[in-house]
């Protein structure tokens, strides 16, 4: 099919040789493979994925400069990971997905305060990785989930994307909660079984949980 259509543009082209050599050209392009997405530019990220926010995209780091940790946010329910690093956090829509209530699939629409708090706790501990137990939860499956006799609020800020359950791999959940308590003026709870922190952007208090 690509070599008849190459044929006709030969013959439209009547034999000149810039025309044979344009056609040449979109016959090749069509056979071009699609390129790779491209790198974001600074404070960028597209929702549809189009541009890449990783390490290699990078510019390489020169003599006395100093690289820039990644922070990796993994959902818990989901098993979703995304850099938490650079631009891709700023994006509201990305940012929202990933929060996602994971019964309903509704996003989340976290205040950037909130999510700055749990950067700057993860930048306070030097972790590179960051476990996302809860974001936005949608208001009837937090019903059904007190209904059951969960330990959830009925009146809960996560259903107003106003919280964020999360932990750190390898850091003690005691020493987060200690922390927060200090450098978090909303809510904090603590879930020691359950391995957690609560943070919301409530008025300040605090509990203890499971």
């Amino acid at each position: 099919m690509i070599a008849a259509a190459l044929a006709i543009l030969l013959a439209a082209a009547g034999g000149n040789p810039a025309e044979s050599k344009k056609a040449r050209y979109l016959a090749d392009k069509q056979l071009a493979p699609p390129r790779p997405a491209e790198c974001c530019a600074p404070g960028v990220h597209l929702p549809e994925r189009t541009c890449r926010v990783d390490p290699a995209c990078r510019p390489p780091l020169r003599a006395g400069d100093s690289g820039q940790a990644v922070l990796t946010a993994h959902n818990l329910w989901t098993e979703e990971h995304m850099p938490w690093t650079g631009p891709i956090v700023l994006d509201r829509a990305a940012l929202g997905r990933f929060l996602r209530c994971h019964n309903s699939g509704l996003p989340g629409e976290h205040p950037r305060e909130l999510v700055l708090r749990v950067l700057a706790t993860a930048e306070k501990f030097g972790a590179h990785k960051l476990a996302i137990v809860s974001g936005y939860r949608n208001a009837k499956y937090n019903l059904l989930l007190a209904k059951k006799g969960r330990e959830v609020s009925r009146d809960s800020n996560h259903t107003r994307s106003q919280a964020i359950d999360f932990s750190l791999p390898g850091v003690a959940t005691e020493l987060l909660y200690r922390h927060l308590l200090k450098a978090h003026h909303g809510g904090v709870g603590y879930y020691p079984v359950s391995s957690f922190v609560h943070v919301d952007t409530g008025k300040q208090r605090t509990w203890r949980g499971t």
